[in-house]
């Protein structure tokens, strides 16, 4: 009987550790819509300012980083350290730049926007954290790793 409890404690304990993680609270995705019908929004990140965008069809997340040191792509037969990167269902890849021309509002340290299957988290200590189903990356505390299959 002592050893059920026990294991019941430990379970009922996991499951309360756990929920909090995902419970950051949704922010109302209209605010962050852009002209063009996609979504764009600012993080803080290593002391400044990155930007986002979602696009739907297919849905797809782009996004401003700070790449690990020594990363290099090649774009337009040149090697280059990424700024960005790029996640849709499939997968992730870096991307040589990005460019916005709306000014987008600032994602609030701790909230979660949501919208087209794509979920981006802006983190309470700076950073972020963006998924499409299980691709995705997370930017914090000087790293930046990656989730889902690499693409070209």
């Amino acid at each position: 009987m002592k050893r059920a409890l026990l294991v019941s404690a430990m379970v009922a304990g996991a499951f309360v550790v756990a929920v909090p993680a995902a419970a950051e609270p949704a922010v109302d995705a209209d605010r962050y819509r852009t002209d063009g019908g996609g979504y764009a929004f600012l993080y803080r990140y290593d002391g400044g300012k990155r930007v986002c965008t979602i696009a739907s069809d297919p849905t797809t997340v782009r996004c401003g980083i700070s790449a690990p040191a020594g990363t290099r792509i090649t774009a337009k037969n040149r090697t280059v350290r990424p700024e960005a990167v790029e996640v849709t269902d499939r997968g992730w890849r870096y991307l040589d730049t990005l460019t916005v021309q709306e000014r987008p509002r600032e994602l609030p340290a701790g909230a979660r926007l949501s919208v087209h299957g794509a979920s981006c988290t802006a983190l309470s200590d700076g950073g972020l954290e963006c998924s499409v189903d299980s691709a995705g990356f997370t930017q914090d505390d000087g790293r930046f790793s990656t989730r889902g299959r690499k693409l070209g």
